[in-house]
């Protein structure tokens, strides 16, 4: 039971520094210590000395769960910071703009971040709710990202209706 209860502790506290970083995790521990203190407290007044050796044990994962997050977060951080000093000594040396663009390009590759040019209401936002409401024609303003290891937006994009194409007429006002 408790080794059930450690692992979800841990995988919320990973999830938590993953969003978040460093302050969301520790955040996150503390609300779930204590959480599993009161639990331990229940378990403390039936079951005595175990209760403490419970409540040690469970304090460790939650510390270790912690600790592996945290370095998790600095480690996230210190590669993203790496990829925008690629990005900039690429632009800054770059004699036109296409070697930046490829270097974008590669470093999105490599984190998984994925440009949608597909116009997606669940990735895009829509500018003109009120325009062309007939209209099932959309045109990308602004690219969406996505995570794709989790499928999870990332950056929403922007979109916009365009008028629906006239049928029926006839050129030169025949």
């Amino acid at each position: 039971m408790f080794r059930i209860l450690s692992d979800k502790i841990a995988a919320k506290v990973d999830k938590a520094a993953s969003r978040a970083g460093k302050n969301a995790a520790q955040e996150v521990s503390r609300q779930l210590t204590a959480e599993l203190d009161a639990a331990i407290a229940g378990v403390q007044s039936s079951a005595g000395k175990m209760g403490a050796l419970v409540q040690q044990a469970v304090q460790a994962a939650v510390d270790e769960a912690l600790r592996t997050a945290v370095l998790n977060a600095t480690r996230v951080h210190e590669e993203h910071l790496a990829q925008l000093a690629l990005i900039d000594r690429t632009a800054q040396t770059a004699r036109d703009l296409s070697a930046v663009q490829l270097r974008i390009d590669a470093e999105m590759r490599r984190s998984g971040l994925t440009r949608v040019v597909i116009p997606d209401p669940d990735a895009f936002n829509l500018s003109n709710p009120t325009e062309h409401g007939d209209s099932t024609s959309y045109e990308v303003l602004a690219p969406a990202y996505v995570d794709g290891r989790t499928g999870r937006i990332v950056q929403r994009g922007e979109m916009r209706r365009i008028p629906v194409a006239p049928t029926g007429q006839e050129e030169d006002g025949r």
